[in-house]
């Protein structure tokens, strides 16, 4: 799921010249189709889940926590199956 989260994001960031930003929820309504030509980049990407608060989280449960490094690089973090970030099973991807 990591890997269709990075794909999403990329696929943003190639039509707009850059990535969505903000926190979880104003990312995630970016994908969503909050954006200037109101693409939904969320629609056809398996796996993908929203929680009631609208923030993407992974498929534990947890909201990902998303880290912007460059205008078209982001790291993604999913706090794993202990559901506690920065512990030793947690999922990275930039």
């Amino acid at each position: 799921m990591l890997e269709n989260m990075r794909t999403t994001v990329r696929q943003y960031g190639l039509r707009f010249g850059g990535n969505p930003v903000g926190t979880n929820e104003e990312i995630t309504k970016a994908l969503q189709g909050a954006n200037p030509q109101q693409v939904d980049f969320l629609a056809n990407q398996p796996g993908i889940q929203i929680n009631e608060k609208g923030e993407l989280v992974d498929p534990w449960g947890t909201p990902y926590f998303f880290h912007q490094l460059a205008a078209m690089e982001m790291e993604i973090h999913s706090a794993g199956p202990d559901k506690i970030m920065e512990t030793p099973d947690d999922l990275v991807i930039k």
